[in-house]
This record gives C-alpha cells, sequence and structure tokens, in this order.
C-alpha cells in the first residue's frame, strides 16, 4: 500500500499519479515496467517515487486495489437500486461493461482488475455498510443467519461478478451471451442444481 506521504498528496496529483500507473501497466506487466518510465513520466525523482510507493509491485497492488474498491462501491450502488431484486441490480452493472471503447478508462481499469481477480479478493476490514447490506439481503429474502456469512456473501456476489466480467473479455462476449451465462449462474444460486 501507498506511504503516507502518496495519501497526503493533493486528491489531484493522486489521480494523475494513477493515471499514469494505469496506462503504463495496463500496457505490460508489472515485470517489464521499469521505476524510469514512471518517474520520467510524472517528471519526479527516482527517490520521490520510493516516498510514495516501497517499489513497482507497490504501485500495482495500490492500483489494483484502488479501482476495486471503486468497482465494488459501483456493484453495491447497482444492487441498492435494485433492491427488492438482487440480481436485477447485478445485471444493470454487468451491461454497463458490455461495449466499453477498449481504449477507455474504464475499460483499462477493467482489464487489470481480471487479470489480477486474487487482489479483487482482498477483504479490508470494515463495518461501513453492513447495516445496509443485511437489510438488502432480508428484502430480497436472502438467509444468512450469521454477520460472518452475509460478508462471505457480500465477496462472493462481487467475485460473480468480476468472473463474469472475465469471462466476458475472454470470450469476447456480447450483451446477450453475457446476461445468458450470469442467469445460469443466477439459477443454480437460487434454484440448485440437484435433482430434488
Amino acid at each position: 500500500m501507498p506511504k503516507k506521504t502518496f495519501l497526503n498528496l493533493p486528491t489531484s496529483r493522486q489521480a494523475e499519479i494513477r493515471d499514469l500507473l494505469l496506462t503504463i501497466f495496463f500496457e505490460k506487466p508489472v515485470s517489464q515496467v521499469k521505476v524510469s518510465e514512471i518517474v520520467d513520466a510524472l517528471q519526479m525523482s527516482r527517490g520521490i517515487f520510493y516516498k510514495y510507493f516501497e517499489d513497482l509491485n507497490d504501485a500495482y497492488d495500490y492500483l489494483i486495489h484502488f479501482y476495486a474498491g471503486q468497482i465494488h462501491g459501483e456493484i453495491i450502488q447497482h444492487m441498492l437500486e435494485q433492491e427488492n431484486d438482487f440480481f436485477q441490480g447485478i445485471e444493470n452493472f454487468l451491461v454497463l461493461y458490455v461495449n466499453l471503447d477498449h481504449a477507455s478508462v474504464r475499460y483499462r481499469q477493467l482489464a487489470l482488475l481480471t487479470q489480477n481477480t486474487y487482489l479483487f479478493s482482498y477483504r479490508p476490514e470494515t463495518t461501513r455498510g453492513l447495516d445496509t447490506w443485511h437489510n438488502m439481503l432480508e428484502k430480497n429474502q436472502l438467509e444468512m443467519p450469521t454477520h460472518e456469512e452475509q460478508i462471505s456473501f457480500l465477496y462472493f456476489s462481487m467475485k460473480l461478478v468480476i468472473d463474469s466480467l472475465t469471462d466476458m473479455i475472454a470470450n469476447q462476449w456480447d450483451k446477450e451471451t453475457l446476461l445468458q451465462d450470469f442467469r445460469f449462474k443466477k439459477q443454480w444460486l437460487i434454484n440448485g442444481i440437484k435433482k430434488s
């Protein structure tokens, strides 16, 4: 995670650094990136880079966690907008990403996340928004008696979304194919797969 000196920067400068990191890490794997590329593009000294991040992997991990947090928030917002139809909220979110221009920032963020789904699984310690999540589960008649199970289902839901988007990118699916595949998963969750 970035050092305190990075977090103390104005938000506009943090965003500028993130944008450049996204461009660089989207174009090539972190193993092929050199710190000199970053410092030259940002017109900063090598020493300043190391005041912000431990190393390139630290900068990369920060970027993934930042965008994962943003997408988590967007997914939850779409679920809340359809608070009585949890899965429709997810479908609405998925549709946003189907026809993204591959040159767009949003597509590059998604592509980076889908290449690093293990980092997307990071579970920060927080209690913010958990009451809202609990209420949404109740409204959708999704029974999960413990707090731990509710949190686990939250992250399972996030993984379900990112896995669907990963499949979409890998297979170049259109909207209909993406939604059909997601609806299979939804059906399995709601009804199970074992014959009664």
